[in-house]
């Protein structure tokens, strides 16, 4: 029953890259890319409201050479696709006319904010600079709810956020989309020679995804490499370059008075690409809440940024190709910032942050000063500096400087360098590659030591349709402590490879029914920093088939191995003592097709868990009648038995979500964990009559249920009510 690993093997993933020589059958996909294009300035400002009148976009470039890129590279649309671009001094605008009846659409979603990936819409990526290592986002529903995110070479920050103007109408037979984009939303060297466009649709009913460019068919569409030129953009405005962000919040916090808290965010365009931001007295209340999954190992978690003065231009200070998918030894985590070891959340008194590009060098500055922690004699200043300098093309090289510590008074400094390449190998097969270096150092009263205070690592993705792989390498170092960052694993060696070989069907039963199926390997290594085994995974998923239903499925064995130097107290009656463990687990996921009203998700494991039997069973449920309305019910459970002892881990998530219409929205949450036995409630009312200005009403409630719902001890208690504008000159 038990299965016992060989010896480490070799990363063999890498002699794969023989399997690239698959051929394509799109091997005409050149006639798909466009060339330099002119883009127009307008006289006439065409009034956004979704109604597209031919002589308000009688001066714009007219674009209807679209081609289908997924599931097949070169097929024709199905409906026909007008689209129009144009800018003027203050604007770069957007129109598009798409020839499908109303009643094939997918239009589910009303409120902003809400994921709206499963839908149809319509929109661009927008490189400014067209350096192909950032873009902006910007896409839109037919009933104009609207998503807006930055590309970061081939990753997508969902994010940040910025003002911008979208409105929809749809016909019996078409449906209409109108973008402008503020000069003021967006960063750019004045009167650059070239910048980067993508227009994109998506139906989802069948899943088709539908561009006008395409450089590459073995690269993903949005990716910054994927951008057509366009250009003619001069002598653009910003105005004086000023933005006035003031809120005022009426809260109530653990049942103390209510209070009135002012506070004011500043945004000042030193240059069209260089941006400096002030905060002061910075108020989050209404910030969404973190989703708290189970933890079942021995580290802790990550949660992704939420607040807005974080998220702006929140790409500059990624480092060494680390992100939210793998996060272990991040130099810089924003939510640091703002959290007390003895008094848990702190306010933030005043912020200042400096980011953009001057030339090929993109930079940015971070200084916070929050309050006390607990019995400290004075508040905490907490400093983040990052630079990146694209050398040549493809290769960018990069630093980045951390000082102070939100928990101490010590004296903490980080200081790291990075290095980026970004281009393709065999000259048609996008690879992304990161090495990186970094040391952390503490002059502090409790005499940290600086022994074996380094980071280093390296990672190398292709990113290929056919054949994908990730590849990297990461050494932490027994006392690297990055104070403003992120570590939940020290003392550590990390190898990861993984890859997948994705075929595409192109005609019969299966091309009619599939749009791909794939095998998928995954290995992962942990050794501490003398080299000695810690664990090890091998999953195997030999079988994973997206339909043309959209629905999704795939099958995968895993095999682990862990080496515990010490107690593991996974629950309060499973404890897992110090050996070798090696065992196994089987696992089935099933996610049904969301263009149904009802819809779900659901992922059954059955093995070993250390030395425990265990059962997983989650089920995610969906019901979605209409546009207003959205519930979701998730249920994961976890069953150990060991020796004729039975323990149970499990979390229950409710969300309700209503929108009355574009501009008003109800968003409720209800999250129960026995791991940790909380229970809370977020519920949040919001009004967004115009991008710039919000009106929020939040609750947000936790409570401490170890003993019992009767005699629960309340942990958080903030009702707030939240007013915010935006002024821009």
């Amino acid at each position: 029953m038990k299965s016992t690993f060989s010896q480490k093997p070799h990363l063999i993933a890498l002699c794969v890259l023989s399997c690239i020589t698959s051929s394509y059958s799109e091997a005409n996909w050149q006639q798909f890319t466009q060339p330099e294009t002119h883009i127009p300035k307008t006289n006439i400002k065409p009034i956004i409201d979704g109604k597209l009148s031919k002589d308000e976009w009688q001066d714009a470039r007219l674009i209807e050479d679209f081609v289908v890129f997924r599931p097949n590279v070169g097929d024709q649309p199905t409906h026909n696709i007008e689209a129009y671009v144009s800018y003027d001094s203050e604007f770069f605008y957007v129109a598009a006319k798409i020839y499908q009846p109303k009643h094939t659409l997918t239009d589910r979603v009303l409120s902003q904010g809400e994921y709206m990936w499963d839908e149809d819409y319509f929109g661009l990526v927008l490189d400014t600079n067209f350096d192909k290592s950032d873009a902006y986002l910007f896409h839109v529903t037919p009933s104009g709810v609207k998503e807006d995110g930055l590309v970061d070479g081939t990753s997508y920050i969902a994010q940040w956020k910025t003002l911008w103007h979208a409105k929809t109408s749809v016909e019996a037979n078409s449906w209409s989309v109108e973008i402008a984009i503020p000069m003021q939303s967006i960063s750019f060297e004045q009167n650059a020679a070239l910048w980067g466009l993508q227009l994109r649709h998506r139906t989802a009913s069948p899943n088709t995804q539908i561009y006008w460019n395409v450089n590459n068919p073995n690269n993903y569409a949005w990716h910054t490499n994927q951008l057509a030129p366009i250009s003619g953009l001069r002598n653009l405005k910003q105005g004086i370059g000023l933005e006035l962000k003031p809120s005022l919040a009426l809260k109530s916090t653990n049942n103390e008075k209510s209070e009135l808290t002012p506070a004011l965010d500043v945004l000042y365009k030193l240059t069209p690409n260089l941006s400096a931001m002030l905060t002061i007295n910075t108020d989050f209340s209404g910030t969404e809440v973190d989703e708290v999954p189970l933890n079942t190992t021995r580290f802790s978690q990550y949660f992704t940024e939420k607040r807005d003065f974080f998220l702006q231009d929140s790409q500059i200070f990624r480092f060494g190709g680390m992100d939210d998918t793998y996060s272990n030894g991040m130099p810089f985590y924003s939510r640091r910032i703002g959290q007390g070891r003895q008094s848990g959340l702190l306010d933030i008194n005043w912020g200042t942050k400096l980011t953009g590009q001057i030339g090929n060098t993109r930079l940015g500055i971070l200084s916070v000063n929050q309050e006390q922690d607990a019995m400290q004699s004075e508040d905490t200043q907490l400093s983040v500096a990052r630079i990146i300098h694209q050398v040549v093309d493809k290769h960018q090289i990069g630093a980045i400087v951390t000082h102070g510590s939100p928990n101490d008074q010590s004296d903490s400094t980080l200081f790291g360098a990075d290095y980026r390449y970004q281009g393709n190998i065999f000259e048609q097969f996008p690879v992304d590659a990161h090495a990186y270096y970094q040391e952390a150092e503490s002059a502090s009263h409790n005499a940290i030591s600086n022994e074996d205070n380094k980071s280093y690592g390296a990672s190398m993705r292709l990113l290929n349709d056919t054949f994908y792989m990730r590849n990297r390498f990461q050494y932490v170092g027994k006392n690297f402590n990055p104070t403003l960052g992120f570590v939940n694993r020290k003392d550590l060696k990390y190898y990861e490879t993984v890859s997948h070989y994705r075929i595409r069907p192109q005609s019969g039963w299966l091309g009619e029914q599939v749009n791909y199926y794939q095998f998928t390997g995954f290995y992962y290594l942990w050794e501490d920093t003398q080299g000695k085994r810690e664990g090890q995974s091998i999953f195997i998923r030999p079988l994973q088939i997206d339909f043309k239903s959209d629905d999704f499925f795939f099958f995968t064995h895993n095999r682990y191995q862990r080496m515990l130097t010490k107690p593991f107290s996974f629950t309060n009656k499973l404890t897992f003592v110090p050996k070798e463990y090696n065992y196994n687990q089987n696992e089935i996921y099933f996610s049904s097709a969301n263009s149904r009203p009802i819809y779900f998700t659901s992922r059954i494991t059955k093995g070993e868990f250390y030395d425990a039997e265990l059962e997983r069973v989650s089920l995610d449920l969906n019901y979605r009648p209409n546009r207003h309305l959205f519930l979701n019910l998730s249920r994961n459970m976890y069953y150990y038995e060991r020796d004729g002892i039975n323990d149970q881990l499990f979390n229950t998530q409710l969300k309700i979500n209503v929108a009355f219409n574009t501009e008003w929205s109800w968003n409720t949450l209800l999250q129960h964990n026995n791991q940790t036995n909380n229970f809370s409630l977020f519920s949040r009312l919001r009004y967004e009559p115009s991008p710039n200005a919000v009106y929020i009403a939040s609750i947000n409630r936790g409570y401490d249920l170890g003993s019992g719902w009767h005699e629960r001890v309340e942990t958080t208690d903030e009702t707030a009510i939240k007013l915010a504008y935006t002024y821009r000159w």
